[in-house]
């Protein structure tokens, strides 16, 4: 399983200015307009900086949401041994999603759910590497991800009327069905 590692208060800060700097060309280009150059002249760092932290434009979205996903996971293993219920888990998965959705909004505006798809489904496997790959975890982890990416993007495109809380016993009572039903 992924190991948390520490990041120096200056590498993380420049992650942060190219992340964002990406974030904020977007809200007025389309993403494949916006080139390299684009991005560390927005964020105001080098391009050895830029390559020091990312591959590719793509890397930048693919790390962010890894770093959401991470912080997830910390905050559900924290709050694990107050009894944390299935319900409990997804509550705090869409609390957490919640305070990032306005990104996530900005990359389905521009028709980037392909992207976003890809970086849910490598941030998943990176955080869960080296766990059992029997045939039932590994469907049962790709059903799992493709239901947590739909669920949250059309939370986000029906305007995230619900909290997380009504969400998340919406996503248990249909499990509950599921269940139910065989």
């Amino acid at each position: 399983m992924y190991q948390p590692q520490k990041e120096n208060k200056s590498r993380t800060f420049v992650k942060d200015c190219i992340t964002g700097a990406l974030f904020e060309l977007l809200k007025k280009r389309e993403f494949e307009d916006i080139t390299i150059t684009d991005i560390i002249n927005k964020a105001g760092v080098s391009r050895m900086g830029f390559y020091r932290n990312f591959t590719s434009k793509e890397n930048v979205v693919e790390k962010f949401i890894f770093d959401k996903f991470v912080q997830t996971v910390e905050e559900i293993k924290s709050r694990r041994a107050l009894n944390f219920h299935i319900k409990n888990i997804m509550i705090t998965t869409l609390e957490n999603f919640q305070k990032f959705s306005c990104y996530i909004k900005l990359f389905l505006d521009k028709n980037l759910d392909n992207l976003l798809y890809r970086c849910y489904h490598k941030a998943y496997y990176t955080l869960y590497q080296g766990e059992k790959e029997s045939p039932i975890h590994k469907y049962s982890n790709e059903m799992f991800i493709g239901e947590l990416f739909n669920l949250e993007m059309c939370w986000v495109r029906s305007g995230m009327k619900e909290s997380p809380k009504e969400l998340a016993r919406i996503y248990y009572h249909i499990l509950s069905l599921r269940c139910k039903s065989k």
